[in-house]
């Protein structure tokens, strides 16, 4: 494959990815949205805290199992007979004695009913989207992207569709979460078929014998799922122990618009990191440079506007009367920048086997998090949970990137990443001497970004620029596998 032809895949894969989560995001912002507005930020709280709770409770579900999946199935296509049903298995039987813990903990908190019946139907929700990302990781592997925005955004429209009228007609919270599970086991059903009838049908034998030989395989990568899972979750977990649930639900508003950001980093990394398995070392580092450039020429003006514009933008979602929200949400902004170029350089460094240097780092981080939010929200409340987010993602990013260097035989920072933060600051001065008028200043802000970015690129480095006039002027080839026809199972 040619490299104009590599980055036209690479193009379309991520652009399927971003479709998915961006459809996805979408409808779940307005779930929230109205979940906020007709539910009050009390038991919007109830909500927030559960989905925290059960998300750090199941993370060993998902031990990096996938990842080494998508590695391994993306070198060698007949890996999916090994890894796929397994990888289910485990999945069930690490999460079960997970979702006895979570209700463990909140019974014995002395957390009343609703609480306990909200995370026990998210907790095997969560359990359902772990299967569902197995049959992704499935797709990614095949580079078959074109079915993960058909079974997101049919999780989310629906799902989300009738959850929203429910609460329209007075539907609690409990209600709520019941209808979140039953679209992801629909996504699941909708994922597993699709795979079946379209990409591969991997081998249904279990072999619990194999299962302690994919656990050491993924240890690493799960340790740093872990830590990855405490860096997201555990501040509105702690947040919760020293503030009343009012407080968490105005956390829980800030951070929904922090999360809606992440498939930005999410749809790079599922497209580029097949791509980092495969390559050799010569073509490896020109790939990451411009994979980062990508995603922080995205992410950064991202950052930028949602904390210059966090006061309309948490208005306008969840009006007036989460105020509290703003001022987390401007703290939430150099997170929403940096977490694309964390998550990538992650990848790259699991694609090369270099996972325990990843492990080491993304725990100290988690642990610096946990002593700073000791310290940030006592103090400042929801606004130390939010700057102590943004100074993790920070200091994640930055010896992530290092380690890559390091990986790929050194990179060029001034092509990675000087351009996109230049633009970035110049846009961020014009947006606050426009911020009274929002629209006025996200336009102007978004043009003067354009302009000085595609300038600095023109100056220095207008190879790379050629190269994505060339995508614009070319649209990305559309990967259509096994020309749509069912594949037949492998025993047959």
């Amino acid at each position: 494959m040619t490299e104009g032809a590599g980055a036209r895949r690479i193009a379309a894969n991520t652009l399927y990815r971003a479709a998915g989560d961006l459809g996805s995001k979408v409808a779940t912002i307005a779930l929230f949205v109205v979940m906020a507005r007709k539910l009050g930020d009390a038991q919007f709280g109830v909500f927030t805290f559960a989905l925290s709770l059960v998300t750090l409770v199941t993370v060993l579900a998902d031990f990096g199992q996938n990842t080494v999946l998508v590695r391994e199935v993306a070198r060698d296509r007949a890996q999916v007979h090994r890894y796929f049903v397994n990888n289910l298995a485990l999945q069930l039987v690490l999460a079960v004695p997970a979702l006895a813990l979570a209700v463990a903990i909140v019974v014995v908190g002395g957390k009343d009913a609703q609480t306990r019946a909200v995370v026990a139907l998210l907790g095997v929700a969560v359990v359902a989207e772990l299967l569902r990302g197995t049959c992704f990781a499935v797709f990614e592997a095949h580079e078959s992207f074109v079915y993960i925005p058909i079974v997101l955004i049919t999780q989310r429209l629906v799902g989300n569709a009738i959850a929203v009228a429910a609460l329209l007609s007075g539907a609690g919270v409990v209600t709520v979460a019941a209808i979140y599970l039953g679209g992801a086991v629909l996504a699941f059903l909708i994922a597993l078929g699709l795979m079946l009838r379209y990409v591969v049908r991997p081998s249904l034998r279990i072999e619990p014998r194999i299962w302690a030989a994919l656990m050491r395989m993924a240890i690493p990568l799960g340790l740093a799922g872990v830590f990855g899972t405490v860096l997201f979750r555990v501040d509105t977990a702690m947040l919760a122990v020293y503030e009343p649930k009012a407080v968490v639900g105005n956390y829980g508003a800030a951070y929904r618009v922090f999360e809606a950001t992440l498939f930005l980093g999410w749809a790079s990394g599922a497209a580029f990191y097949p791509v980092y398995s495969r390559l050799d070392h010569a073509a490896l580092s020109r790939v990451f440079e411009r994979s980062i450039k990508l995603v922080a020429a995205i992410s950064f003006p991202v950052g930028v506007a949602s904390s210059v514009l966090a006061r309309p933008a948490i208005h306008l979602f969840y009006g007036s009367g989460y105020d509290q929200a703003v001022g987390a949400l401007r703290l939430l902004g150099p997170a929403i920048g940096f977490y694309g170029v964390a998550y990538l350089s992650g990848l790259l460094l699991a694609s090369q086997h270099r996972q325990r240097i990843l492990t080491v780092i993304m725990g100290v981080a988690a642990i610096e998090n946990i002593l700073g939010n000791l310290v940030l929200i006592p103090a400042f409340s929801l606004n130390g949970a939010a700057g102590g987010t943004s100074i993790s993602q920070v200091l994640v990013a930055a010896p992530l990137l290092i380690a890559c260097s390091s990986a790929v035989g050194g990179v060029h920072w001034t092509r990675m990443l000087v351009g996109p933060a230049i633009a970035s600051a110049v846009a961020a001065g014009v947006m606050v001497a426009l911020v009274g008028v929002p629209l006025l200043s996200l336009f102007v802000g978004a043009l003067a970004y354009l302009l000085v970015l595609v300038a600095f690129e023109r100056l220095f480095f207008p190879d790379d620029l050629r190269g994505m006039m060339e995508l614009v002027r070319r649209p990305p080839d559309v990967p259509v596998p096994h020309e749509f026809a069912p594949t037949s199972h492998p025993d047959l």
